[in-house]
């Protein structure tokens, strides 16, 4: 009953020697890429300035902002290096 229910909800299995997988993976990378690179940048330029302007009164508080955005960095990195 598990087993139905993951694959209804996840997909079936996919068989990695099928050819036509990596053509639907490597599109599906392609087309994230494109729509979700230009937010990226567009959301570094000014998120960081952003984020410390938002902190207001509570300046203090910028260290812990860096670390969180440092850590998230790193995580990003660290996902998509392991998933590449």
């Amino acid at each position: 009953m598990l087993d139905r229910l993951r694959a209804w909800v996840i997909g079936a299995p996919k068989n990695l020697f099928d050819p036509r997988i990596h053509y639907s993976l490597a599109l599906v990378a392609f087309f994230a890429w494109v729509g979700l690179g230009s937010d990226g940048l567009s959301s570094s330029a000014y998120g960081p300035e952003e984020a410390f302007l938002q902190l207001g009164a509570h300046r203090h508080l910028a260290l812990y902002l860096v670390l969180a955005m440092v850590a998230t960095i790193f995580l990003i990195s660290a996902s998509s290096a392991y998933i590449v």
